[in-house]
């Protein structure tokens, strides 16, 4: 399996499309606000991973990702929690996971744990959705930082408020992540564009045979690709 940073425009605009995509065919039932711009921000100027298979028929076939920045990129979605005790470029903000495979997510957060090594993370923070729907248990191992947040930046479809949990990896918890997804074995390429590893677990991906990347994503509605909210 390969993780691979996403550098063309055409590659970011096929993730947002996925990620609207996936919100929509799983009925997630959330859009960012109208005033809100953080999601565009986080697609605009985060970095994108794809998650491709290198052996597979289709191996430019996206089957999921995930946005990632740096605090010294740009700042965390939101004030709390308070994480200025760490320096800005060792905190990474992970958001925007979406998965068209079954397992996908899970085989991302794999990659995901990898990556925080060997770009020398010495935090992980997410804010997975609490309310209306508990997308928090995915996160195991991260501690919940505060009482859960009324996220400013998303409503669902029918105008309710939505809740999410600011949870933090670090420490010892971070590092024994690393170390137990490192064990199945990675290597970097392309100076670190290309994440190659052993998954250690199979994902599902009957439901994409005949699909290709290049294939015309269908057309983010606005807002519907841009809430910065963990899931799948």
């Amino acid at each position: 399996m390969e993780l691979r940073l996403l550098t063309t425009e055409a590659e970011r605009r096929a993730f947002a499309g996925r990620l609207s995509e996936v919100r929509m065919m799983r009925g997630a039932g959330f859009s960012e606000t109208r005033r809100s711009v953080i999601g565009e921000v986080h697609l605009a100027f985060g970095n994108l991973y794809g998650l491709f298979d290198e052996r597979s028929a289709t191996p430019e076939l996206m089957l999921g990702g995930f946005a990632m920045h740096d605090l010294g990129m740009f700042s965390q979605s939101y004030s709390k929690p308070d994480l200025t005790h760490l320096p800005p470029e060792s905190v990474f903000e992970c958001g925007e996971l979406w998965a068209m495979a079954a397992g996908a997510g899970r085989l991302l957060r794999h990659a995901g744990a990898i990556l925080s090594g060997v770009l020398e993370a010495q935090a992980l923070l997410v804010y997975p959705i609490l309310k209306p729907w508990n997308l928090s248990g995915a996160y195991k191992g991260f501690a919940r930082i505060g009482e859960p947040i009324e996220w400013p930046y998303a409503r669902t479809l029918e105008g309710g408020r939505i809740y999410v949990q600011a949870m933090v990896g670090e420490g010892a918890v971070l590092a024994h992540s690393i170390r137990e997804a490192s064990e199945y074995g990675y290597e970097v390429l392309e100076g670190g564009r290309r994440l190659r590893f052993d998954p250690p677990f199979s994902i599902c991906t009957k439901q994409l045979e005949g699909r290709r990347r290049d294939s015309a994503p269908r057309e983010v509605p606005a807002g519907a690709a841009s809430a910065n909210l963990a899931a799948a």
